[in-house]
């Protein structure tokens, strides 16, 4: 089969990537013909489409709002993703298109593109883009579905685009846009990545006999060998990005609650600088680390923890940390709560609960023979559950459920 892999970005940029680049590799190793269509950007990876790649483009977090505005009409709807797309269909046609996250980068106006030349579309929930202006369900601390049922105006009066009612009213004005045009509803098949996110997708509004959820598949990386960061023999490691919506503002805490053993601290992003003055003693902030330098540290870990706001569609932090046979404390939220079965393969705790994920991770620390337990009964689960083989098999049969139509 040949498969058309399409994503905004081409780099290993976080977990939605980090799924194309999987998936890419164990159908290639089936025996199938994978091919990509990105933005173009210095940090790309090597690809022999590359040429076909759409204009570059700027939308991140640290774009000011009047220039976002400037770039509204590419942002809402990119006619020149459309056009660079047309050029590699001409080049290398596929039997389907799997879509990840087009962003604003690529806009759904690359779907609209695949229909109009009759290949049919797959497309991986990453997140909520389809119904909720800010993708994550999230807004003012808390799980939010204001804008349920199209109700777009919701983000600007609350301001859940990156806390910017001028960006939360670009977001509204292309939800809205892309809600008239019917943006999504050439997709034929949605893979959910969790039971949440099939049943939220469904509540939302995606059709229910559209809707597969098929688990990720997870490969743990093998550890580096040398060059790991000088640590203490115990450690409590979190890992991922440094964002309100990860539970980020409560690490302090957790730091002064279980010391002396430190927390550590790997990733980057918004909340970088607000953790490196709120951080104390306690933590050690270890900035953006390599996948097998991350995968040596957790290792060595503890404990691992999850302290997501937000409700996490699937969680690699947790499953990586699983295949380790790491005991884990996670929020009670979402996926996660598919993830770990709270003391047997782990611990849940309310989210935001400071003083609750004190205690689970106290308890961790202070009871090591059931914490190695809890680690060796989630790495047994996880080997079946994030089986590479067993999700390609199922990938193909939503592939082909697509082309049937």
């Amino acid at each position: 089969m040949r498969v058309l892999m399409l994503n905004a970005f081409h780099w290993l940029k976080g977990g939605v990537e980090r799924t194309m680049f999987d998936e890419s590799t164990w159908l290639e190793r089936a025996g199938h013909e994978v091919a990509h269509f990105a933005i173009r950007d210095p940090r790309n990876l090597p690809s022999p489409f590359s040429e076909h790649f759409a204009p570059a483009a700027d939308y991140s977090e640290t774009t000011p709002a009047w220039r976002q505005l400037a770039q509204l009409p590419r942002a809402i709807w990119s006619a020149p993703a459309a056009r660079a797309l047309e050029g590699l269909l001409r080049a290398w046609r596929p039997d389907v298109a799997h879509v990840h996250a087009p962003s604003r980068y690529l806009t759904p106006s690359v779907i609209e593109g695949l229909e109009r030349a009759r290949i049919p579309v797959v497309m991986t929930l990453h997140d909520f883009k389809p119904w909720c202006t800010n993708r994550v369900l999230f807004a003012r601390g808390e799980m939010c579905v204001r804008c349920k049922g199209g109700k777009h105006w919701h983000a600007v009066a609350v301001g859940c685009v990156h806390r910017s009612r001028l960006k939360s009213l670009v977001g509204a004005l292309e939800a809205y846009d892309h809600d008239r045009r019917g943006a999504y509803r050439p997709v034929r098949r949605w893979i959910a990545p969790s039971r949440f996110v099939g049943e939220q997708s469904i509540a939302l509004g995606a059709e229910a006999a559209r809707v597969r959820v098929l688990v990720h598949g997870v490969e743990a990386p093998a550890p580096a060998t040398s060059g790991a960061p000088a640590l203490p023999e115990r450690f409590v490691l979190y890992a991922g990005r440094l964002s309100e919506e990860k539970g980020v503002r409560l690490l302090p805490a957790l730091a002064r609650g279980i010391a002396p053993t430190p927390l550590v601290v790997a990733g980057g992003g918004p909340l970088a600088g607000w953790l490196a003055g709120e951080a104390g003693a306690g933590v050690r902030l270890l900035g953006h680390l390599d996948t097998r330098s991350l995968a040596g540290m957790r290792q060595r870990a503890a404990a691992v923890v999850v302290p997501s706001l937000f409700p996490e569609t699937f969680g690699y932090a947790v499953a990586e940390a699983q295949l380790d046979g790491r005991a884990v404390v996670a929020s009670r939220i979402g996926a996660l709560v598919e993830l770990i079965e709270h003391e047997v393969t782990g611990q849940l705790v309310p989210p935001g609960d400071a003083a609750a994920l004190i205690t689970a991770v106290r308890r961790t620390l202070a009871e090591p023979e059931r914490a190695r337990d809890w680690g060796e009964g989630a790495r047994t689960r996880a080997r079946e559950a994030f089986d590479p083989a067993t999700h390609t098999r199922g990938l193909l049969a939503v592939y082909e459920e697509a082309v049937r139509g």
